[in-house]
């Protein structure tokens, strides 16, 4: 695998890794993983003792998954130390981690992470084959075991697009908080961030089943099943109502479609224009759109005039910076802003 991902191997080395991914599909997620880190420097950041003990565990550890189906195959060439290295660190960094995160109720600690920082993305497959794409200051948890062996079932913090691989005998499952997600397979975007007031999940095909306390009666829960092109919008704080229905913590709206002209028109819907790289936002306040500024675009927004905080703003922007947005927010809403590039740091008044 890493001499294929490296540019070493030879066309008989190739012809043998592709025979082995056709008899052990499983396989085929540890060549996603040793693609996915293939960029790894392994001595970036790394003193020499820690790469070494990094790639002896990481080593043991990636053999320990790839025995949990069969006995690893005779290996005709040595792959070279140094490759060995760089791949063992990262998958150590990659799976590691289980370790310090607390499992979820009846469940074990999830051992596999993907974080994304502020102002960036990546996309994952899962040992199922299901899609994902993880926007920015997310986390997405899972253990990869469990997957093989038919329990989907993931944690997330912040926003992701699912395209979830179709398997009626095994339920995908997701846990954001005091939310849970239900699908069999199907297309769609779950928003979870700990700092906004909301959880919401947009469908786009399929059908999901959402799952959440019922605000309406203390202690119990309520469960909503969602229709392609439906938008589920949860309350998540205190004395939050949503906008559509004030005497209920939720609400279900049409997903909205916006038309694009340019080259050729095309449609988009802003709940998921994002993953190809559009600042979309409609009707929200500018307080809470200040969270999706901060994400995007690596920044920190503080009012010192808490009257715009509640100035409503919808619009899109592809590829421009963070003073072009504040700029056409300010012909609409007249504030002023300061930029402190030392800090980082963007005051509003």
């Amino acid at each position: 695998m890493a001499r294929k991902i490296s540019g070493e191997a030879t066309t008989e080395e190739l012809k043998e890794l592709e025979i082995l991914l056709m008899q052990f599909p499983e396989l085929q997620y540890a060549f996603t993983i040793i693609g996915d880190i293939s960029s790894v420097n392994s001595t970036n950041g790394f003193s020499a003792a820690e790469e070494e003990q990094l790639a002896s565990e990481g080593m043991d550890r990636m053999n320990l998954f790839l025995q949990q189906e069969q006995e690893p195959p005779p290996v005709k060439r040595l792959i070279p130390w140094r490759m060995i290295s760089g791949i063992a660190a990262g998958v150590a960094i990659f799976i590691t981690t289980y370790a310090l995160w607390p499992a979820m109720p009846h469940k074990q600690a999830f051992r596999n992470e993907v974080v994304t920082k502020t102002g960036s993305k990546t996309s994952v497959v899962l040992p199922d084959g299901t899609s994902v794409i993880l926007n920015a200051c997310s986390r997405l948890q899972y253990d990869a075991t469990r997957f093989l062996n038919g329990e989907r079932e993931v944690s997330l913090t912040g926003e992701a697009y699912f395209d979830v691989k179709h398997d009626p005998a095994h339920p995908f499952i997701i846990r954001s908080g005091k939310v849970n997600v239900r699908v069999l397979g199907t297309v769609f975007n779950v928003k979870a961030y700990a700092e906004d007031a909301t959880v919401e999940t947009t469908l786009l095909s399929g059908k999901v089943e959402v799952d959440f306390p019922d605000n309406s009666n203390a202690g119990e829960r309520k469960t909503v099943q969602l229709q392609p092109e439906q938008k589920l919008i949860i309350g998540t704080k205190e004395n939050i109502q949503t906008p559509v229905n004030r005497k209920a913590n939720f609400s279900i709206t049409p997903v909205k479609t916006i038309t694009i002209t340019g080259n050729s028109t095309t449609t988009e819907k802003p709940a998921t224009a994002w993953v190809n790289d559009r600042f979309d936002f409609d009707n929200v306040t500018f307080e809470e759109l200040s969270h999706d500024l901060e994400r995007w675009f690596n920044v920190t927004l503080r009012f010192k005039n808490d009257k715009y905080k509640q100035e409503v703003f919808t619009g899109a922007f592809r590829k421009q910076n963070i003073e072009d947005v504040l700029q056409a927010l300010q012909l609409m809403s007249g504030f002023h802003y300061e930029v402190n590039t030392k800090e980082n740091v963007i005051y509003i008044w």
